[in-house]
């Protein structure tokens, strides 16, 4: 039978998130034990202080302590006092998001804060709190502080509790399922208790209704909040040994009725029920008035269930810094063959469930980037369950807002000064290259600075560090500058370099990105190409830097080298006319003998090298006779050469084009 129970109640919990009717389960527990709770609320006055006198018995220690506050629009960010003691409240962390159509549609959010383990929750069941009122109007601030307090007491008998937060935007008519709880023993009293804010009076009031059966109308300020108008029936009241007990003008009776929002509503279950409907409506739905906007926030319960207790333990709430990831942790569950002993859901975002590694097992990997709330249910061996939040906050990078004033170069003039510091920040500082920090004088300046990089930084009150790049420009009045001489020419050739820089003391000299040194008055350029001359000045400090750079284009000159002898006998020695050029080129050449006659021609294009051109034939085809003839000879670069200067000429400024005149020497053999 419990398994099939347990069953049940896994495929309602599957469906939690998509039904309308469905209720957020914020927590619940079972322990031997007591829970206590009350609230106060600024209503629509100015802020006050005010006293919470809770139940707690002797020989009773804390187990678990929640603060809930909620705010309508933005929160102005105020001090929130218990006993004295500041509460800071994640405002980015929210465990209910909703809107009120009759409001202008200003969100409404709910915040919890676990307060289990602060110093100042004391026993005595006596609680000073600061609350803050309206600082502009209805649409702007922070409201109603609630404190719930879990006890526990081997001596008393174990109990139930359960915290059920609002899921749904207010239109003055709205229906709750309060479901998927531990069976309920209705042989003794279940307490109902109901926290709602801006309700002035009964003529614009809430009708409650539980499981159809009309429990009263509630509205307007309760004994404890009466000095201020509009602030809201609130169910404060004590439960311990299956009793219900109301506080202040709460009665533990089966009805609601003007500022008494407690009520036993065990006459209104079935036996060993899981839940029940609740339905609050408007008196004026559904028109209402502005002023009475009626907001439902919570709805607690105490109750006596056959449930055993047992132990369980989650992480605590805690903030990671941005980027990072945590672990999270659950004990205490029993799997059984058909289901697993934990589920993971999000309290407010489906979608976020997609940032842990997994929603059934106890611990799985948190790798958000925004903050959440989680609840994890632990399921026990007898299909009964506890409820626990976990709120993990992540810390968002904020800008720091600085500006810069620029250094002269070679000294500490300098300034990074800022102007709005993130609101978190604990700490804000600057970091050199070398790894030296740098703290801030009293007006948020830091000084004597040299120009260069800095890491700009600061860190938040969860000891989260951000940074980002500041450059602190150079004021530079050195100039480089050189002349070359001659700044162009042919190879071989040197070319001579006159430093000429101003305000420096430091130089690096360059060719071809090559560095050559801190002095170069000249250099050789004995090929033709393209040398990029390039100097670096600076006066004392290396990033106060100037420079100047200039083009020296180098070429090679055409050049023909002719013989004056050869000896066309077949030998294999000399046997040719050849000639030598040192670039592509086409030529035209004539022979003549003594009498002035042709007696060989020929034109062609020659590539770079030695050529063969006369083997000492005649026109004729035959050896010509030994003896002095006369040869002329031209050489001409052609178009495709002339003027490219990646070939390292320019006819310019060099030969493209050569013409001999001359004698040869024949020898040779009849």
């Amino acid at each position: 039978m419990n398994l099939l129970k347990r069953l049940i109640t896994l495929l309602i919990v599957l469906s939690f998130n998509l039904s309308v009717l469905s209720q957020t389960l914020f927590h619940s527990d079972i322990y031997n034990g007591g829970v206590t709770t009350g609230g106060l609320s600024s209503g629509m006055g100015g802020e006050y202080t005010d006293s919470l006198h809770l139940h707690i018995p002797a020989g009773s220690t804390i187990k678990k302590v929640y603060l809930f506050i909620y705010s309508v629009g933005e929160p102005i960010i105020e001090q929130i006092l218990i006993n004295g003691n500041e509460i800071n409240i994640d405002t980015s962390n929210y465990i209910m998001n909703a809107i009120h159509t009759n409001i202008n549609s200003s969100p409404i959010k709910l915040y919890a804060k676990d307060l289990t383990n602060s110093s100042f929750i004391n026993l005595t069941g006596s609680y000073s709190l600061k609350v803050p009122g309206v600082i502009q109007n209805i649409n702007d601030g922070w409201f109603l502080p609630i404190l719930y307090i879990e006890y526990e007491n081997p001596n008393m008998f174990s109990i139930n509790t359960s915290i059920w937060i609002n899921n749904q935007d207010y239109d003055g008519q709205n229906s709750y399922n309060l479901s998927n709880m531990n069976p309920i023993n209705s042989l003794f009293p279940v307490g109902l208790s109901i926290f709602e804010d801006r309700a002035c009076s009964l003529t614009d009031g809430t009708i409650v209704n539980v499981n159809g059966n009309n429990l009263g109308t509630i509205g307007g300020s309760d004994l404890i909040n009466f000095q201020e108008a509009c602030g809201g029936a609130k169910g404060h009241f004590y439960y311990e040994n299956q009793t219900l007990y109301g506080l202040d003008d709460d009665v533990p009776n089966n009805s609601m009725n003007g500022t008494d929002a407690l009520a036993d509503i065990s006459s209104y279950l079935t036996p060993n029920s899981t839940g029940y409907n609740l339905n609050l409506e408007h008196v004026k739905y559904p028109s209402q008035s502005l002023a009475a906007a009626n907001l439902h926030l919570l709805f607690i319960n105490a109750y006596t269930s056959p449930c055993s207790t047992f132990t369980t333990s989650v992480t605590s709430d805690t903030t990671i810094c941005f980027g990072e990831t945590l672990q999270l942790l659950a004990t205490g569950g029993v799997p059984t063959s058909t289901s697993p002993a934990y589920e993971w859901t999000s309290l407010t975002n489906p979608s976020a469930l997609n940032d842990l590694s997994c929603t059934d097992c106890p611990n799985p990997i948190f790798s958000g980037t925004s903050s959440q709330v989680y609840t994890v249910r632990i399921w026990n061996t007898d299909s009964c369950s506890v409820v626990k939040p976990i709120s993990i906050g992540v810390s968002q990078p904020q800008e720091i807002g600085f500006k810069t004033f620029r250094s002269i170069c070679s000294f500490s003039t300098g300034q990074i000064v800022i102007e709005d510091s993130p609101d978190n920040a604990v700490q804000i500082g600057a970091i050199r290259k070398n790894g030296d920090t740098l703290s801030h004088n009293s007006s948020n300046v830091f000084n004597g600075l040299s120009a260069g990089d800095y890491t700009l930084f600061y860190i938040d009150n969860f000891g989260c560090s951000y940074d980002t790049l500041v450059t602190v420009e150079p004021v530079i009045s050195t100039v480089a500058q050189f002349n070359a001489n001659p700044k162009t020419g042919t190879a071989p050739i040197q070319i001579n370099l006159t430093n000429q820089s101003k305000n420096a003391t430091d130089y690096s000299w360059w060719i071809n990105d090559a560095y050559q040194g801190s002095q170069l008055p000249s250099f050789y350029a004995d090929t033709s190409g393209i040398y990029e001359i390039e100097l670096i000045a600076w006066r004392n400090d290396s990033i106060c830097v100037d420079t100047f750079a200039f083009t020296v284009f180098i070429f090679d000159s055409l050049i023909v080298g002719l013989p004056n002898v050869f000896t066309p006998n077949n030998d294999g020695v000399n046997d040719f006319f050849n000639i030598k050029v040192n670039l592509p080129v086409t030529y035209n050449l004539v022979i003549l003998n003594r009498w002035g006659n042709v007696v060989f021609e020929n034109e062609d294009k020659l590539s770079k090298g030695t050529h063969k051109l006369w083997n000492g034939d005649a026109q004729n085809d035959e050896l010509v006779n030994d003896g002095v003839y006369f040869y002329k000879i031209s050489f001409e670069l052609d178009d495709a050469q002339q003027c490219n200067c990646s070939t390292g000429v320019n006819c310019e400024i060099t030969n493209c084009e050569v013409v001999s005149e001359g004698f040869v020497q024949v020898y040779g053999e009849k």
